[in-house]
């Protein structure tokens, strides 16, 4: 008996190499045996088919002209069709241009299979073989082209609602790529599982392994995603566009919006410098959106002194109303003397800026400020200031202890 080799014995350079051969050699044996195998079933299947189509020459003659003539009608009535659907005028996801693409995605491919399907009541039957294959091939092309009407009707339905909700919306053009993707996954993995259904392959294990694996990525990326979504939640619920003056954190961050990415938002501070900030964070706060008002609220409170007579006192709000009014883009709401305060009488006025814009409600502020001073200089009424005044009863007499 000879003895075990040393599992620490090495082979020759010529050894390996004659080994690397004889495997070379015996993968293409194999790969060649199943060719055959494959060829040697499909033989019988060939030789009745041609059987089939000796015996009835001049009938699958006719089938085959009548087959290729209803194909060139399809296309063509394809072409004219999708052709006078389509219109320039309409927006991209108005119905008939939807319609027009949708006619225009029709494969050549899935006409041939109408053509056949409207043909061939008027011929022979081919050999049931031949019609199974057919039938399964026939399947699988209605499939795969559903899927792209499918496709396409899904992203104009969920992008043309987009476009109709977020005109300005500047994160639009970033969404679309995504949902595109999106909506192509989950169409294509559907007409996938289809057809492997109709090959009779189970498809219950794949399932479930897409769905361990849909899972694991989801959470591996979750921070990823829930930005993603965020920035659809944007679009589509649009809490502030591109444009907009917002304030976010109790205040402490405000800004216009400059960019809506799909994982971040980035504002331009008043300061001058760029905020960047994660869709999901950023939703998760109380945002004040400036640009959606029609109108500035402004408040103040003036002080007087406690000397001033009565009759003046009742003539400032009617003083203040007139110099708000005075004033560009305004509007008087209400002066009311709310306060004896500290130091002074308090006056507390509201009035509205006819216009949202920052810089216009500063100005018309300015100008009603400045009214409101002329208007009490002119009157003689003193603004109060924080002052105390004290009482003494009486003082020690001259030349009296000290």
């Amino acid at each position: 008996m000879k003895p075990f080799p040393s599992l620490f014995a090495q082979n020759s350079p010529d050894e390996s190499a004659g080994e690397t051969a004889e495997n070379a050699k015996d993968t293409a044996g194999d790969a060649a045996g199943e060719v055959n195998s494959f060829i040697e079933g499909l033989r019988p299947r060939l030789e009745e088919g041609w059987a089939w189509i000796q015996a009835n020459a001049s009938d699958f003659s006719m089938a085959v002209g009548a087959w290729i003539a209803v194909f060139l009608v399809l296309r063509i009535a394809r072409a004219i069709v999708a052709g006078f659907m389509r219109s320039k005028k309409k927006d991209r996801y108005a119905f008939r241009n939807v319609a027009a693409r949708l006619i225009s995605k029709t494969s050549s491919i899935f006409l041939l299979v109408v053509s056949a399907a409207l043909v061939a009541p008027f011929f022979p039957i081919i050999p049931e073989g031949w019609g199974a294959y057919a039938r399964t091939l026939a399947i699988i092309i209605g499939i795969i082209q559903a899927a792209a009407w499918g496709k396409e009707l899904l992203t104009a339905g969920i992008v043309g609602y987009a476009h109709s909700r977020a005109e300005r919306s500047g994160v639009l053009t970033n969404a679309v790529n995504l949902i595109k993707t999106l909506v192509a996954i989950g169409v294509w993995t559907i007409a996938l599982l289809m057809i492997l259904s109709n090959l009779n392959i189970e498809i219950t294990a794949l399932i479930a392994g897409l769905g361990v694996g849909g899972i694991a990525i989801g959470l591996a990326a979750q921070s990823l995603f829930k930005d993603l979504f965020s920035s659809l939640a944007i679009v589509f619920d649009q809490p502030f566009l591109r444009g907009d003056f917002i304030t976010f954190d109790d205040g402490e961050y405000l800004g216009d919006v400059e960019r809506i990415g799909m994982k971040t938002t980035r504002i331009r501070s008043l300061g001058g410098e760029e905020i960047i900030i994660a869709n999901s964070q950023l939703l998760d706060k109380e945002i004040r959106n400036y640009r959606r008002m029609d109108e500035r609220r402004a408040l103040f409170s003036v002080g007087v002194l406690y000397q001033t007579p009565h009759e003046k006192l009742r003539r400032i709000p009617d003083l203040i109303k007139k110099a708000i009014e005075d004033a560009s883009n305004t509007r008087f709401d209400r002066s009311h003397l709310k306060e004896y305060a500290d130091s002074a009488i308090s006056f507390e006025t509201v009035f509205w800026v006819t216009d949202r814009a920052y810089n216009v409600f500063m100005d018309a502020n300015h100008e009603v400020l400045l009214n409101i001073h002329k208007a009490f200089e002119d009157e003689g009424i003193d603004f109060a200031y924080p002052t105390r005044t004290l009482h003494v009863e009486s003082f020690p007499e001259a030349g009296g202890e000290k």
